[in-house]
């Protein structure tokens, strides 16, 4: 019996409870379901999932070089990131989120009855834990200028022991968000592998358990680049606002009713992360075989 590697393993735990795409599609099975929209509406505006839908699509060129590094033999390109970028079309993302998010809360009552309570009355939540500059410096950070001038910045705040970033170094240790976002890559990964390999890009046999010891190999230099990220984007989204700031929006996001809603959005982002790859992974075996994207 082939050995399974931790990252196997991670990716079981982390696996989902069923798979959406196999459902006909993540807004055809909510719609055919007939799960309550305004509940999944609520909770879309409250998480701010249309921001995170930008950032997935400003953040696809960077997935679409990694993966073209692996499985294009010409490597990446300016009409290979084109395709990828129309896949994560933005508006495309939204409502791939928000059908998601209308799955995952008809699938878990409990879960659903605690957005509603989160919510209350109103159907809003309380903005205070600083996701909206988070989003836009993401954004941001996608411009290779803007990058390179916060890593210089902070690069000098921690050579002079800053309080903002030695504050935000605290909110991640608090709250972890490295963790939701390393799984959602490596599963991200392993669904493009597995698309590739549905539209017959590989030449040889291959098993998902075969791409997952792969990328256990490489799982040092994931955490090691999910840290930087995380650590960046938090430091360009509120460093500025100082020390004390810092340290308010670190408790906001450690209450129950934040760790809820992100949990959730997690969840629906990463439903919608692996589809994505999924078709990302068809399309880069089309054309590695010289078929049209």
């Amino acid at each position: 019996m082939r050995r399974r590697s931790l990252l196997v393993t991670l990716l079981i735990v982390t696996a989902l409870p069923g798979s959406l795409t196999s459902r006909g599609g993540l807004l055809n099975g909510a719609a055919a379901a007939g799960h309550d929209l305004t509940l999944a509406e609520q909770v879309f505006r409250a998480t701010l999932a249309d921001r995170h839908a930008a950032v997935i699509e400003a953040e696809s060129a960077g997935f679409a070089d990694r993966m073209a590094a692996v499985y294009l033999g010409d490597g990446s390109g300016a009409d290979w990131r084109e395709q990828v970028a129309r896949i994560h079309d933005a508006g495309r993302v939204a409502a791939l989120l928000l059908g998601a998010l209308e799955w995952r809360l008809a699938e878990n009552p409990a879960l659903a009855q605690r957005m509603r309570n989160y919510l209350g009355a109103t159907g809003v939540a309380n903005g205070t834990d600083g996701m909206g500059l988070e989003m836009a410096a993401r954004l941001q950070l996608t411009r290779p200028a803007v990058l390179a001038a916060a890593a210089r910045r902070m690069q000098q705040d921690d050579a002079d022991g800053g309080a903002a970033l030695a504050a935000i170094r605290r909110m991640i240790a608090q709250n972890d968000p490295v963790s939701a976002r390393l799984a959602a890559q490596l599963n991200r990964e392993l669904s493009f592998a597995r698309g590739y390999s549905a539209a017959g890009g590989f030449d040889f046999p291959t098993e998902p358990d075969d791409v997952a010891a792969d990328l256990s190999l490489q799982l040092p230099e994931h955490v090691a680049q999910i840290s930087a990220e995380t650590e960046l984007a938090l430091y360009t989204a509120f460093a500025p606002l100082g020390a004390q700031a810092i340290e308010r929006i670190a408790a906001a996001r450690a209450t129950p009713q934040s760790r809820a809603f992100r949990a959730v959005l997690d969840l629906a982002e990463a439903d919608v992360l692996d589809q994505l790859a999924a078709e990302s992974g068809r399309a880069a075996a089309r054309r590695d075989k010289g078929s049209p994207l």
